[in-house]
């Protein structure tokens, strides 16, 4: 039997044994930051994961891009399934085909090393193609969320510097602009139906975007048109994992202007390997249903990446159905899903299906974007045998920075364990908190990103100098060296996974001629985990004259559908501070 190390709290000195060197020798882990971790004292708020807590031992990290290390993959399992899309498998070898062709697509268009490519596609088979391919010449891929409209997509292409763009054709309309300026340069459309299964099921949540025909967008690239006319590209652009920039993912920033967190090559690849040893406990391939979306962290870092350096199978979902995620999950043999708690909520709510669907192939279930509620977890259990456990993790850690091991460490109320990196707590000037005692989670480890793109300011503030990311979320370490989640010091709301900063809302609101103050906070939502309201108060001249679904209507018009609030409630004014700022914290 495995002997798993007992807390720091109580091993004192004999928790850095041979075993933890070898770890973190193996990793390049600096040795100032393990320096200063062996002066905490070990009733201190401070835990540094141990070796001994995971599944496997990680191996060393390799100098690759990302590319290679699929390439690494596409060779060992060449006739693999890699990709299931619509119910077309796709072989490794094929997806290294496709991958090359496209790459040397863009190279013809004069794309390369260092150049900014923008992603509005579903998860999809041909944003997989996309972002390896990105990868392979050196350039930078940039996903946008597909709910966005003009004027955010608008943003993120301009901050990212992005000139080019790969979108399904039915977006192009809330590109258009951008590309009739010329601040798009190169256009690149496919359609859902391009790559799959002739006799593909198409579940009622897909037909809305599966049904759009597929007609030539003048000025633009067919993907598949173009693709077909060159030979896969055979050089890789010369990489420098640490300092290269891989992706640009963007999250929500507390002053309303989404932020693009820089991940490099080295980022990538750590986690692929982390999240693979750190919890696979089963012989087989990894089959992974990738139901979180593509243009969010764990639609890498949870799905496609570990999943593909262990040549597992992916499974793309464009967008979740209720009934077809059972058939997916039987038909497959699934082993591997990463969901918020509104997922496996959403599963448990049709009993007959969970009775009747034959869900004995899942190994390993995680939550992320929230913290399953502990008789949820209790229930998964009992309905599926498999265990569900809680994760941690931000666009800034690369998704699964703090994690629970299943049948290793794991505490069903807290959020886990640092995977193969540190987490202390903080109170506000900075200071080590003693265990059990509520703080600011920092962070620190090599999934730890290089910081946010044009926004040195906000950098400096987040990631410091010492590699401590402070993540401006509340929690504390209890005396077993488990990290539990309270809430978020920042105002940000997470509903469904998603981040939503209120400032972003707010400014939507205030476009209504009749609003005089407005604030949007998250109120608990037992299925979203929270959903967004605004509390408005009206101009005395419109007092009782405009409704809720007013407000919400406008919303539409300017924000993705997450965004938009649930719930809108007026009052008379709003609670202020002594210098006149709104107070969210009193109307929560």
């Amino acid at each position: 039997m495995k002997q798993i190390m007992k807390p720091r709290s109580e091993a004192g000195k004999e928790y850095f044994d041979a075993a933890f060197d070898q770890c973190y020798q193996r990793i390049e882990y600096p040795k100032d930051w393990l320096d200063e971790g062996k002066q905490y004292k070990p009733w201190d708020a401070y835990v540094i994961s141990h070796p001994s807590w995971f599944s496997e031992d990680i191996p060393e990290i390799p100098e690759l891009s990302i590319y290679d290390l699929f390439k690494t993959a596409a060779e060992r399992f060449a006739e693999n399934e890699a990709v299931i899309f619509f119910d077309r498998p796709v072989t490794y070898a094929a997806l290294d085909d496709l991958i090359g062709k496209y790459a040397a697509f863009l190279k013809d268009l004069g794309i390369g090393k260092g150049d900014v490519i923008a992603t509005m596609l579903p998860n999809s088979l041909q944003h997989i193609v996309a972002f390896y391919a990105a990868a392979k010449i050196g350039a930078i891929h940039t996903p946008v969320n597909v709910m966005y409209q003009a004027e955010e997509i608008a943003y993120q292409i301009e901050d990212a510097g992005a000139e080019h763009i790969f979108i399904l054709d039915i977006f192009y309309s809330r590109i258009k602009a951008l590309h009739d300026t010329g601040i798009l340069k190169n256009v690149i459309t496919t359609n859902l139906k391009d790559f799959s299964s002739p006799d593909a099921v198409v579940p009622d949540a897909v037909k809305p975007i599966w049904s759009f025909e597929k007609t030539h967008v003048p000025g633009t690239f067919d993907f598949f048109e173009n693709i077909g006319k060159f030979d896969p590209l055979d050089e890789k652009a010369v990489c420098n994992p640490r300092k290269d920039t891989a992706i640009l993912l963007y999250t929500a920033g507390t002053t309303g202007k989404s932020k693009g967190v820089i991940e490099t090559h080295f980022n990538l690849v750590f986690n692929s390997l982390s999240h693979t040893h750190g919890f696979r406990d089963w012989e087989g391939r990894e089959v992974n249903f990738s139901v979180m979306p593509m243009f969010h962290t764990a639609g890498y870092l949870l799905h496609l990446l570990p999943a593909i350096y262990q040549g597992g199978t992916v499974i793309p979902v464009p967008m979740f159905d209720l009934k077809d995620a059972f058939r997916v999950i039987e038909k497959y043999g699934v082993n591997v899903i990463f969901a918020p708690p509104t997922l496996f909520i959403a599963l448990m709510s049709r009993p007959e299906l969970m009775k009747t669907a034959d869900l004995s192939s899942l190994k390993l279930t995680i939550g992320c974007g929230a913290p399953v509620p502990v008789a949820v977890q209790e229930k998964w259990l009992e309905n599926t045998g498999a265990k569900l456990v809680n994760g941690w993790g931000m666009t800034e850690t690369n998704s699964g920075g703090i994690m629970s091991i299943p049948g290793v460490k794991a505490k069903a109320e807290a959020i886990g364990i640092p995977v193969f990196a540190e987490t202390k707590i903080v109170n506000d000037t900075g200071e080590i908190q003693a265990r059990n005692v509520e703080g600011e989670i920092c962070y620190r480890g090599h999934q730890v990103a290089s910081g946010y793109l044009n926004k040195p300011e906000e950098t400096a503030q987040a990631f410091g100098t010492d590699g401590w990311l402070h993540t401006g979320d509340r929690g504390y370490i209890d005396d077993e060296d488990f990290v539990h989640f309270i809430d978020r010091i920042k105002d940000l709301i997470v509903a469904a996974g998603y981040n939503i900063a209120p400032v972003e809302v707010e400014n939507a609101i205030y476009k209504h001629p009749s609003v005089a103050e407005a604030a949007v906070i998250g109120v608990p939502d037992g299925y979203r985990g929270e959903t967004v309201k605004a509390v408005v108060a009206l101009k005395p001249e419109f007092k009782d004259k405009v409704t809720g679904e007013e407000i919400i209507a406008l919303c539409r018009k300017h924000l993705a559908t997450f965004k938009v609030p649930k719930i809108v409630e007026f009052r008379d004014s709003l609670p202020k501070s002594a210098v006149g700022k709104i107070l969210r914290r009193k109307l929560r």
